[in-house]
């Protein structure tokens, strides 16, 4: 490149090409006063290559050059650009119509007429670079609207109510796989719904057309070779003609559909055995309960099933002949009882039963020839095994009344029977879980006092983002120190405070607190997000937005460095509304995350419109997933669901590379747990931001 081709700045800057050396010289000088960055080329050639190399912000182009015009110049730098939407303005003579038009034909988006009006330039230069930065925005938020849709399969449609004509976005056929021709009228479109959906749509479309209202369905229709799921809403048109139309968006929820099924069956089965765990176990119970006629002398037996010293078989058979061990025992166990009964895998050894009998002494016998059966031998490896069992067996009403109660009392008796060398031993009044009673009056007595004594103190567990390997983040946590009895475990006190409805007043405390400290923190200038967790009554409370309001406000916080938790189950206890709290709270800056993900009962259809920014996966999930397929399955598939939906996914419960590494591959951004550090005081997470090193950022830099 000759002299002619000067560069002032290697950043972003403009580009002035023109070959006569003192226009070029006077339009540096006026735009270098504005503070603009120039690069300069003498011929059309040197600003295609300028403009390959630097990516200018704005072009000032010569239509006349030797070697290269202005015309092929412009036409060959809009080609590098493609859609980027780079203003090139062409200098033209005052009166050649012929090369404006030509100029425009080529690309150019404006022109400056010679001669050059110097006050009017620099004005027109700022004009030009506005509208195209706002060009830029329009494409890029386009850009992503139209991934968005076309990773979520959605896409639009509208029918005309006057004569029953639709109308389909272009996706249609990407969507659905079937042309827009081919389903143009309300007659076309229930053919391909399904028959067993048909009468339903109908009758929804009718409903629809006789009202203002909207219309949301979720149909299978047969498209192409395959039945799809899919889901359709929409609104009746309010402006002028608008009202004879209704405008609407639909959405192939198949793989969702199927995604939330397995995670839902996943989070509730065990996978070696595929029998329902601890958790739907509880529920099935629950769901029970009210069956049991106890007027009559019925009863439900809860028994839990332990093998006893099955270490020493898997370690004599190997892991593998082990897990197809536990298969068979599953498999055997899933024999021995009737439909409406119950039984579930509740540990690596472990198992519980649920069945209804006509009075305790049948359910006895019952369990009793149950475990009978289960010692008989198993034939692995061509020898035959046998195993020998300790059991606990508590009873609905004689012992509990609700689920948890009867399992943990059922529970507790195996754990007696086995230090007293028992096969099986019944729940009684004196079975330890019961002697919990009068500890629980003790502490809830304690609770009463313990906001005013300023016992309750918070603790804050660090948040690392996997992308930069900093600490951005924190949990509060409540703490209990009783002056007597020491530190009371969380699981021990918080239910308490929920059942006595104390949990308001203490709830209200953790705010104002956890934002205080975030306000201490910005003061510090750590600028970090401090998670406050929100108790089911809380988020009940008709009043909770202005009580956080006030813990925000008093405390001069920053809202974008609060985040609220709340739970999945809890938001779905009345969707709409927490649907519109969470909106109010979120339009005032705070952050919104959805706390122990995957173990509630969310449906996606209200997830997707929660105004939420992060999801939190619940520890659950985490444990086991350098080993567990399911647990892997169901982090993938949150995760997936987090970034079509552009949230940030955290995973709870790291305390491992290992895990660390596995999390990372899903795609998880950020991870909580002991590999970061435990929960602790203030002070000690200060100390731990000034001296942070990822972990495992030594071994990984070797």
């Amino acid at each position: 490149m000759n002299t002619d081709a000067r560069i002032t700045n290697l950043s972003q800057p403009l580009l002035i090409v023109d070959d006569d050396r003192a226009t070029r010289m006077l339009l540096r000088g006026v735009l270098s006063r504005q503070g603009f960055e120039i690069i300069e080329a003498a011929n059309g050639e040197q600003a295609v290559t300028l403009f390959n190399q630097y990516r200018p912000l704005l072009v000032l182009l010569d239509v006349m050059m030797p070697v290269m015009d202005g015309f092929t110049a412009c036409a060959e730098m809009r080609l590098i650009d493609q859609n980027e939407g780079t203003p090139l303005i062409m200098l033209t003579g005052a009166d050649d119509l012929k090369a404006i038009d030509k100029a425009f034909s080529v690309g150019a988006t404006d022109f400056i007429t010679k001669p050059i009006n110097w006050t009017l330039l620099t004005q027109r230069v700022r004009y030009a670079l506005r509208s195209g930065q706002l060009s830029r925005e329009v494409r890029q938020s386009r850009l992503r609207q139209t991934s968005a849709c076309r990773i979520a399969k959605l896409a639009f449609w509208e029918w005309r109510l006057t004569d029953d004509s639709l109308h389909w976005s272009d996706d249609l056929e990407a969507v659905l796989g079937v042309s827009a021709q081919s389903i143009g009228h309300v007659a076309d479109f229930l053919a391909v719904v399904h028959s067993d959906d048909r009468a339903r749509a109908q009758r929804l479309m009718n409903l629809a057309r006789q009202s203002t209202g909207s219309i949301e369905m979720e149909l299978r229709m047969h498209t192409g070779q395959q039945d799809r799921l899919v889901r359709f809403v929409g609104e009746r048109g309010v402006q002028g003609g608008d009202h004879a139309l209704m405008f609407g968006a639909f959405q192939d929820v198949t793989a969702l559909r199927h995604t939330e099924a397995l995670v839902d069956y996943l989070a509730l089965h065990d996978e070696l055995t595929d029998l329902p765990n601890r958790r739907l176990l509880l529920r099935q119970i629950g769901e029970m309960l009210p069956k049991i006629n106890t007027e009559n002398g019925d009863v439900l037996l809860v028994g839990w099933i332990d093998i006893s010293r099955f270490h020493r078989h898997n370690e004599a058979l190997g892991e593998a002949l082990g897990d197809l061990l536990l298969t068979r025992l599953a498999q055997r166990l899933r024999r021995l009882i009737f439909d409406t009964d119950a039984v579930a895998r509740t540990g690596g050894d472990e198992f519980a039963v649920m069945f209804r009998a006509t009075n305790m002494t049948i359910a006895l016998d019952r369990f009793e020839s149950v475990l009978s059966h289960l010692r008989r031998p198993f034939h692995i490896a061509q020898n035959d095994t046998i195993l020998t069992f300790t059991s606990g067996v508590a009873l609905f009403p004689e012992h509990a009344t609700n689920a948890n109660q009867l399992l943990l009392l059922a529970q507790d008796a195996q754990r007696l029977a086995q230090s007293q060398a028992r096969a099986l031993l019944v729940a009684t009044p004196n079975t330890p879980s019961n002697s919990r009673f009068t500890e629980t009056l003790a502490v809830e007595r304690a609770l009463h006092t313990a906001l005013e004594r300023q016992e309750f103190f918070l603790v804050y567990q660090p948040q690392m983002d996997l992308r930069t390997g900093n600490i951005i983040g924190a949990e509060s946590l409540l703490r209990w120190q009783h002056p007597t009895w020491g530190l009371i475990p969380p699981s021990r006190f918080i239910p308490l405070l929920e059942s006595l409805g104390l949990i308001s007043e203490v709830g209200q405390w953790v705010l104002e607190d956890a934002c205080r400290q975030a306000r201490r923190w910005e003061q510090l200038g750590l600028a970090l997000r401090v998670g406050i967790n929100l108790s089911p009554r809380q988020f009940l409370e008709p009043n909770l937005f202005n009580k956080i309001q006030h813990a925000v406000t008093s405390s001069n916080v920053n809202p974008a460095h609060i985040e609220l938790e709340i739970t999945e189950s809890l938001a779905m206890q009345d969707p709409t509304s927490a649907i519109q709290l969470l909106k109010r709270l979120r339009d005032t800056g705070l952050k919104i995350a959805l706390d122990d993900f995957g173990i509630g009962h969310s449906s996606l259809e209200y997830l997707l419109r929660f105004p939420i920014d992060a999801i939190k996966i619940d520890r659950a999930f985490v444990t086991n997933i350098t080993h567990v397929q399911a647990d892997r399955v169901i982090v993938r598939a949150v995760t997936a669901i987090g970034q079509t939906m552009g949230l940030s996914v955290i995973a709870e419960g790291v305390e491992t590379l290992r895990q660390c590494d596995f999390i990372e591959a899903l795609g998880v951004t950020e991870i909580q747990g002991y590999l970061i550090g435990k929960p602790m005081e203030p002070i000690q997470i200060e100390a731990l931001i000034a001296n942070f090193v990822r972990p495992g950022a030594e071994t990984h830099s070797h």
